[in-house]
């Protein structure tokens, strides 16, 4: 992947907001039907999902279903559907009302050679399981892509960063109860299909599109699994396994995205239980619903003469303890470890036959048998976990529930507080310190601190071997930056909006306070600025200034090439007053004014004063 080198801030933090009472109230208040509010279609082919197989267990059916993925969600038409969509929209509030259209999200070329635009989200026909009705959403470019095909550049030309779909795309199941306190326990598997809907047409050439990682077990090269509580919104907990939809970003957006059209989903369904009457205000009061779930999570505890009682989509916590070292052990060989959040993705019992909870089961014996799929919370934990440990397979890992009885809790167990602080420190221990320290110093010397100095995260290749992915870099930001620079400083600036839209476009998030690093090698002024063999830049006459870019290793897919193809940066004649040239110091790489053109040296904010991270390349002061 080409690296276009966004620093995180460790001073930004953000907050997340609960959406329970805000939608209590709301409901409430103008006497909203909940769920006709969220079912934004209605079956048009009355597609219904056809009994397959019976599982094991002699209460649970396994169903399979097959949805076209053709239209666009609909867009709200009154105050209440647009507040509601707003709401559950994961991008920001910015980047939505800085748009007319936030339904779209960039520009393709379809198989006919005319331009069509990708919705932001595609949603299916609902199709019935048991009387029960579901939905799949799909996002062909991802839930948090900021790309919008109203979106236009300084120029008036279109961001959608000439066509290049990169990044994960996005796919949910949807419950739709019919009312309020409906919830259904359900397995499920995804696979999304490249065919043609016309189904009098031969289907030989259908593919089945690829996946990054399977979600829960058995590990598939293209279906997607997992197992959840599905419930009204306002009921859902995610960390006790409650959601009203649920899935990944574990699909290709450029084979999604060139599939637009002829995409079907498919799969099965599992159906353990449903309820009805499941509200957090029924009575008696904390016994049904989310709260209920929660509190019952935050009781679960092994006894001398029971095992715990596990259920797929919670989340559970390992905690070191002395008296049952050997189970810590063993954890910890399948790469399970104290202070970590897990979330169970499926379940079965010793035999492989799939199960919802552990009490299914008829004993002790039986229910430590049974095998939990495991896989940390958040695809950052899961790398990191996976590159420092020296995993040879994907997640998840397949574990004993005997082995975690004693020594899990859940999120909600005031006791998991501590082993998730310290493993926390034990990962990033700079973050973690410089996060507390802020926290207790002073205000006046926090503004202070936050406006002049910061320390920033290295994270890609793109100033290698100068900087290192993971380097920490101490940062002053004192005003008047630009004028104690000089050619051949590396600076940290805010992105152009030519960088801007390809950061977004790629599926990426910025803040207001994302900088960017590379070494400044124009200054105002400077002549004949042009690219030579090899993509080395030429200035004034001379190669630009800095050290040998070729001392790094190349990406398979050479993705810079592409973008250098329309590379702004190319053949610049002279720079403007106010204009710098910046590059990467591995150009294999980096995306820089190669690729985004000149950068304004009012958007340059800070200069490295010293490596503090890792120590054995601590270097107490530049120039780097």
């Amino acid at each position: 992947m080409f690296q276009y080198e966004c620093i995180s801030d460790l001073d930004s933090m953000k907050a997340m907001l609960s959406r329970y009472w805000c939608f209590t109230l709301l409901s409430c208040c103008l006497q909203l039907d909940y769920v006709h509010s969220l079912a934004t279609t209605s079956a048009t082919n009355n597609i219904k999902a056809q009994k397959s197989k019976s599982t094991q267990n002699t209460n649970a059916k396994t169903y399979s279903f097959s949805v076209p993925l053709i239209n666009a969600r609909p867009k709200p038409e009154s105050f209440i559907d647009t507040f509601i969509e707003l709401w559950n929209d994961p991008r920001s509030v910015t980047s939505l009302v800085a748009t007319d259209d936030r339904s779209f999200v960039g520009e393709r070329e379809n198989d006919k050679g005319t331009t069509e635009e990708i919705p932001y989200c595609i949603i299916s026909d609902e199709f019935k399981i048991e009387n029960e009705s579901f939905q799949i959403l799909l996002y062909p470019r991802g839930r948090f892509v900021r790309d919008y095909s109203s979106t236009s550049t300084n120029n008036g030309s279109n961001s959608s960063n000439d066509g290049i779909v990169t990044g994960p795309a996005s796919a949910y199941l949807r419950y739709l109860p019919k009312q309020y306190g409906d919830e259904i326990d359900i397995a499920w598997k995804l696979k999304l299909c490249a065919k043609d809907t016309d189904t009098s047409k031969k289907q030989e050439d259908s593919k089945t599109l690829s996946v990054v990682t399977s979600g829960g077990l058995p590990r598939s090269k293209d279906t997607w699994s997992a197992a959840m509580t599905f419930c009204t919104e306002l009921e859902a907990v995610e960390s006790v396994g409650r959601a009203t939809d649920w899935g990944s970003s574990t699909w290709s957006a450029k084979e999604v995205c060139d599939a637009l059209g002829n995409l079907v989903a498919e799969g099965e369904v599992t159906v353990f239980g449903t309820r009805k009457g499941e509200s957090s205000f029924s009575w008696p009061p904390l016994s049904k619903g989310g709260i209920g779930a929660v509190k019952r999570a935050a009781a679960a505890k092994s006894s001398q003469s029971n095992q715990r009682e596990f259920r797929v989509g919670e989340v559970i916590v390992p905690r070191e303890m002395q008296e049952f070292a050997a189970d810590n052990q063993a954890l910890r060989e399948q790469f399970i470890y104290p202070g970590v959040d897990y979330r169970i993705m499926t379940m079965t019992d010793k035999d492989g036959n799939s199960i919802f909870s552990t009490l299914s089961l008829d004993n002790d014996k039986e229910r430590s048998q049974a095998r939990l799929a495991l896989r940390p919370c958040g695809w950052k934990l899961q790398q990191q976990l996976w590159k420092k440990n020296g995993m040879t397979k994907d997640w998840p890992e397949e574990v004993n529930a005997g082995l975690l009885s004693n020594v899990t809790l859940t999120r909600f167990n005031p006791e998991s507080a501590v082993p998730r602080v310290v493993a926390a420190f034990q990962r990033d221990w700079i973050a973690y310190t410089f996060a507390v320290v802020i926290a207790l110093t002073p205000i006046p010397v926090t503004l202070l601190a936050r406006n002049f100095v910061s320390l920033y995260v290295i994270p890609s290749a793109s100033m290698e071997p100068t900087l290192l992915k993971g380097d920490v870099l101490l940062v002053e930001k004192l005003p008047g930056v630009y004028q104690r620079t000089k050619r051949g400083d590396v600076i940290l600036f805010q992105p152009p909006p030519a960088l801007r839209d390809i950061v977004t476009s790629n599926g990426s998030q910025l803040s207001s306070t994302s900088l960017f690093v590379k070494r400044i090698v124009g200054l105002p002024g400077d002549q004949n600025i042009h690219l030579v063999e090899n993509n080395n830049v030429i200035i004034n006459g001379e190669e630009a200034i800095g050290p040998d870019r070729n001392m790094c290793v190349d990406e398979p897919l050479r993705l810079i090439d592409k973008l250098l193809e329309n590379g702004k940066g190319k053949e610049i004649d002279q720079l403007g007053a106010n204009d710098v040239y910046v590059l990467g110091d591995c150009k294999a790489v980096s995306v820089d004014s190669r690729v985004f053109g000149i950068l304004p040296k009012e958007n340059i904010k800070g200069k490295p004063l010293a490596r503090i991270w890792p120590l054995d390349r601590f270097k107490p002061s530049g120039p780097f």
